[in-house]
């Protein structure tokens, strides 16, 4: 029996931030922390985390600033840094709830660019993390043209918030249809990017790749084949530049770019799990 709960949570800006929960029946052997991706929100990792709940772990997820339920522009952020400090606060709340337990970050698209950004500020106090089709780069058929990103450079220091329209094409998601469709209709996904977003993610990636031999935490990178949405390219070179002994490297070849809402997910939880019980000692 899974148990679900809500809340908040203030971060050291101020900001109340949405959470959710799902938890196990009895004492949990492990907490995961789901990161969602880019313009979309915790709601659509529901199934991911009633799987995990239901095998023995306590699945928190966070909606952080301008995404889903919790406030701000939408997909705005002044430096990106400011994405660090949420989860700041969701891994504070969930140790409180959770003190001893073993730790995991679960993140995806943006999300796994934020999970690795933090990690390496914050290595302390995580036992690992899962990152898929982790957005260290745009695929070359989903970027800008040079004078699109030469306006998007000058907007976000002239006006930072402007808003700039380009949905991803949904069809790019999953090979289930009803994945797409979902995802036009939820009214918590956003349309929009800010300019200042945009300069802030491109810088996010040069960082993180620069950095990609400071890991310290085991790390699972798995990545989506057919992804043309993330560079899968750009995720196999942060993965080689790591350090060997801490990151297990996957490509799930043929699939999209959410790879947890492909018909094959259940293969990509046993993967997930598989991994985990290398550093737990779990009943299963």
């Amino acid at each position: 029996m899974v148990k679900h709960d809500e809340g908040w949570v203030t971060n050291a800006d101020g900001i109340r931030l949405y959470w959710q929960r799902r938890a196990p029946e009895g004492e949990p052997a492990a907490v995961l922390l789901f990161i969602h991706g880019l313009a979309e929100h915790s709601g659509r990792y529901g199934h991911v985390m009633d799987h995990f709940a239901g095998r023995g772990f306590d699945c928190w997820a966070l909606d952080y600033r301008g995404h889903g339920k919790s406030p701000g522009p939408r997909v705005h952020v002044d430096r990106f840094g400011e994405f660090l400090t949420d989860i700041r606060a969701a891994h504070g709340l969930v140790r409180e709830e959770n003190p001893g337990r073993p730790l995991f970050f679960v993140g995806h698209s943006q999300g796994g660019l934020i999970t690795l950004r933090y990690t390496l500020a914050h290595p302390e106090d995580l036992s690992g993390i899962v990152v898929s089709s982790p957005f260290l780069g745009l695929h070359p058929d989903a970027r800008p043209n040079p004078v699109l990103r030469f306006v998007a450079r000058l907007l976000s220091a002239v006006a930072p918030r402007l808003m700039l329209s380009k949905p991803p094409d949904a069809s790019l998601l999953s090979h289930d249809p009803q994945v797409p469709a979902a995802y036009l209709a939820d009214p918590l996904v956003s349309r929009t990017v800010s300019a200042r977003w945009f300069t802030e993610v491109m810088a996010a990636h040069a960082n993180t790749h620069e950095r990609a031999a400071e890991l310290r935490v085991p790390a699972l990178v798995m990545q989506s084949g057919d992804d043309r949405l993330a560079d899968p390219e750009a995720t196999r070179a942060w993965a080689a530049a790591a350090p060997a002994e801490l990151v297990e490297y996957v490509e799930w070849d043929g699939l999209y770019h959410e790879m947890f809402n492909e018909p094959q997910k259940q293969k990509v939880f046993d993967r997930v799990e598989e991994w985990l019980k290398k550093f737990l000692v779990l009943s299963f």
